[in-house]
């Protein structure tokens, strides 16, 4: 059984539907799969706000439908929900029918993005990827490895966003193009965190390439 983890920017999903709504919310945080009912598939999941309640039992967009609200309740000014959600069959949930393929814990959406940890046969999750990728744009996928298990590596996908943004606009050619304050202005981030994620992702990257050559 292979696991892996698939990563994607909230910059990919921002304009679709799903990912508007999803915004409302601090994160979704995946617990467990309840099953399938006429090819839908049920899943438990964690929905945190800050001290609003989540969307309503019957609220719909895309496919995906809150059946129930389980549990509330607040931690400081956090307000926690256990949730029953319903995805149609069309979308993407079918691939889990045959029970020959899970979803993980550590699955989740964020305002920085969606993360999907899957196990199960290789050929079943290649399908999945195809899939999904008709949907969204992935950022990167990791291989879990071996008895270590899932291995998240690679700059965060903040990060990422960082490198890619840089590399674009011609931070990296001589002379640059664009500063590390316009690369901030771009993102909407500070000059401070973009200058410390460019050179932590770059570490990161130039680290992977110096021991995959050695």
């Amino acid at each position: 059984m292979r696991a892996i983890r698939v990563e994607c920017a909230f910059d990919k999903i921002e304009n679709d539907p799903r990912g508007q709504a999803s915004l409302s919310c601090i994160s979704w945080d995946f617990r467990s799969t309840l099953g399938f009912y006429d090819g839908r598939m049920r899943i438990l999941c964690e929905c945190i706000t800050l001290g609003k309640p989540c969307p309503p039992p019957g609220f719909s967009i895309g496919g995906i439908t809150m059946l129930q609200i389980l549990e509330a309740w607040e931690i400081g000014t956090l307000r926690h929900h256990l949730v029953v959600l319903e995805f149609s069959e069309d979308l993407l949930g079918r691939h889990f029918d045959n029970k020959d393929m899970a979803i993980l814990a550590g699955t989740n959406l964020t305002s920085k993005g969606m993360v999907i940890q899957l196990a199960g046969r290789q050929e079943l999750i290649m399908g999945f990827i195809k899939d999904l990728k008709g949907h969204i744009s992935v950022d990167r996928i990791t291989t879990g490895r071996g008895s270590i298990g899932m291995v998240e590596s690679g700059p965060t996908l903040q990060q990422l966003r960082i490198l890619k943004t840089a590399h674009h606009y011609g931070w990296y050619e001589t002379p640059k193009r664009i500063s590390i304050r316009g690369i901030a202005e771009k993102m909407g981030l500070s000059k401070s965190a973009v200058a410390e994620q460019l050179v932590k992702a770059e570490g990161t990257v130039i680290g992977d390439y110096i021991d995959s050559s050695s």
